[in-house]
This record gives structure tokens, sequence and C-alpha cells, in this order.
């Protein structure tokens, strides 16, 4: 029966990457919440997913993707134009060479989106067939921005600001390991709670253990302010003793994990972030993020204040 229970622990406290103790230090999540995995389907290739990465990407990256492409589109089809010849087109007859190329450019705006304005027409059954495979592709093409933008704007995230720095800092009789989240939106999170995986190459073992670690609070109803996430270092913990150099010696990584309902779609968001141990701060203690009361009832934080600690 105790066997069968310690099984049981030992299966609970798989995360997920194995037990392999590795001679170089390593990071299973990125600051960002992304897997720091990558999964090859041959020797030097890395599998690749055009779909999920347009919708992972940043919005500066997809709109300068967006318009990179559209420039680059129409350059290359007004060069396929130029190539045919300006003479097979109605309308270019008083601009020099420079200037018609610029006007095929914007003609080919014009079909790609389907607008056609007139002042320039192809007259010719090759410059008409062009400008017809042109304006199928612009169909095809913004169809497939339209759901791209789509997917962007209706998929539930959490929006979660993490502390830059956890801290080691005095907790009740003993010390804590501690951070502290804010949600970054003006949408409200609700039922949100934390789970903090601990990975560390055990010396004895020479394998990568991993712990969940006991916290003090591990759910609350509501986010509107900030929530500081601890976990109580004490005989019962499994990083009790543990210093600061066993944390670097050990690769030691906290891995947070945090589930919360988004109220705007009423589904469940994840939001995922790890600590390394040079991303911890010992003997520190966080500094109360000021909360301002207005005259209309209300209360404003200020998110950067998340981020302020002082040394003890």
């Amino acid at each position: 029966m105790i066997k069968e229970e310690l099984n049981k622990k030992k299966e609970e406290a798989e995360l997920g990457f194995g037990t392999k103790n590795y001679n170089e230090s390593v990071r299973f999540l990125n600051r960002d919440g992304t897997v720091n995995v990558k999964r090859k389907d041959s020797k030097n290739h890395i599998g690749f997913d055009l779909y999920h990465w347009l919708l992972g990407i940043t919005w500066k990256q997809f709109i300068a993707l967006v318009f990179i492409s559209y420039v680059g589109v129409n350059t290359l089809f007004a060069l396929v134009y130029f190539s045919i010849g300006a003479d097979k087109f109605g309308g270019l007859e008083l601009y020099s060479g420079s200037e018609k190329f610029s006007q095929l450019f914007f003609f080919s705006a014009q079909t790609l989106t389907t607008v056609g304005y007139g002042h320039i027409f192809p007259n010719s059954v090759s410059t008409s067939s062009v400008s017809a495979i042109e304006s199928m592709l612009g169909l095809m093409g913004f169809a497939l921005v339209t759901g791209l933008l789509y997917g962007r704007f209706s998929k539930p995230k959490a929006d979660i600001q993490y502390s830059d720095k956890a801290v080691i800092a005095p907790f009740r009789d003993h010390v804590g390991f501690m951070f502290r989240i804010a949600n970054k939106k003006q949408n409200e999170l609700i039922e949100i709670e934390c789970q903090i995986g601990f990975a560390y190459n055990d010396p004895v073992t020479k394998k990568r253990a991993f712990h969940f670690l006991e916290l003090e609070r591990n759910r609350i109803n509501f986010l509107p302010l900030s929530w500081t996430i601890v976990h109580p270092i004490d005989d019962k913990s499994p990083i009790y003793g543990l210093t600061e150099e066993n944390f670097h010696l050990g690769d030691a990584e906290f891995v947070i994990l945090v589930k919360a309902i988004n109220d705007t779609y009423f589904q469940t968001v994840y939001s995922r972030m790890s600590y390394k141990a040079d991303e911890i701060e010992w003997n520190a203690k966080f500094i109360p993020v000021p909360q301002t009361p207005h005259k209309n009832g209300s209360i404003s934080i200020n998110i950067n204040d998340l981020h302020e600690y002082k040394k003890l």
C-alpha cells in the first residue's frame, strides 16, 4: 500500500519533461510561456506549422508580415506587367518608363483588392490573363488574412504580467518563495488557480527531479489587483535547506502554470512562465503595489510596480 502511494506521488510529480539530467543548463519554459523544446521530424528539420505560427506571433510582426507581403506581391505583378509591355495597357501613354512602372504597381494593387478604378486597363489577352489570375489570388489571400485576423481576435488568452524577479523572503516563521502576477488587460479573470513545479538536478541520483510545491493559497476568486503567490519553505518543502549555490549547481527551475476563466469568453485560459536560479533574489522583499483611489470610487494600480522589491 505504501509502495503504491509512493509510485502515485512519483507519477504526479512528472511535468512531461522527463528525468534526464543534462550536462548543459536547460530551460523548459521561456519567459513568454512558450515551451523551450524543438521537435524535429528529421535529423536537421524542425517541424513547422504555418497556421499556428501566424496565430502565435505578435501583432507588430503580423502587421509587418501582411504589409511586406502586400508590397511584395504587387511589386512582383508590376514587374510581370512591365515585362509584358506597358503598351499592352490603355492609359499609360503619357508616362515615362519609371512612372509607368509605378502606375503598374498601383494598377496591381487595384486588381489585387478588386477595386478597379479603371484609369489604367489591360487591352490584350496576355495582360488580361495575368490580371485575372491576380484577382483570384487577391480574393484567396484576403480571405486567408481575414480568417487569421478573426482567429487572433477571437482566441481567448490570459494576459498575465509576472514580476521580473521571484524572491526568497521572510514568511511567517520561515521563508518563502514568492512572485507576483496581475492581469494586464481590462477584462476580468475569475477562478484563478496556480501550480508550481520545481525542477532540479539531483546530485545523488544524477537525475532531474520534479516536485509540485504546496502554496499558501493556490486559488483566488478574482484578480482585480495583484496576487503574491507564496510557497512556504518549511521542513515539509522539497527545497528546504537548499541554498542559492545549490539552485545554480542543480540548474533549478520553477515552472509556473496559471489557469483562469476569462469572463468575456467564459472559457478557460492558461498562462505559463518559469524562473531560473539567476532570476531569483535572495533576502529580498516585494514592495507593496500602491493602490490609488479616485473620486468616482474606482481604484487603479500601475502594473510596472509589480516588479519593485528591496533587499533586506
